[in-house]
């Protein structure tokens, strides 16, 4: 009976300690931000999707980038906070991701993903809040 209870008990403690977290507003705010090279194209996502409880490629973000840019002299850069990572591009336009709702002329959509293990570094940090803040994300194109 004292295991059901104490177990009931660190189950909620634990429960609401994710609630908590889960909650957090932004640590920072959103100032803008100019690039430190004026050849760095810096984009905002038009949409962010944070779900890393369901596991593998749910923290992503959706960027609307010019055509332009859809080449590979860019290298790609997601950067949310303090997390960078080079982006691993879908160059092909046999199966582009299509969004009828973001999608505008002269433009293609890119999903960039937040690996599941950094999103989870976010939460235990308390930081979460900053992960599900648009203004948080840039996706950045460097000519090489």
């Amino acid at each position: 009976m004292l295991t059901r209870r104490l177990a009931a008990g660190g189950l909620a403690i634990a429960g609401g300690l994710g609630l908590w977290l889960g909650t957090r507003q932004p640590t920072t705010s959103c100032a803008p931000s100019a690039p430190e090279d004026e050849r760095v194209h810096q984009i905002e996502p038009a949409r962010i999707v944070v779900r890393p409880w369901l596991g593998p490629h749910h923290v992503y973000g959706i960027f609307v980038v010019p055509n332009e840019l859809r080449d590979q002299r860019y290298s790609v850069t997601l950067a949310v906070r303090d997390f960078n990572e080079p982006v691993i591009r879908n160059l092909t336009r046999d199966k582009p991701y299509l969004d009828p709702e973001l999608s505008t002329p002269g433009h293609y959509l890119e999903r960039a993903y937040v690996p599941t293990r950094a999103a989870l570094r976010f939460f235990i940090r308390g930081r979460f809040g900053d992960l599900r803040t648009a203004c948080q994300w840039q996706l950045a194109f460097r000519e090489r």
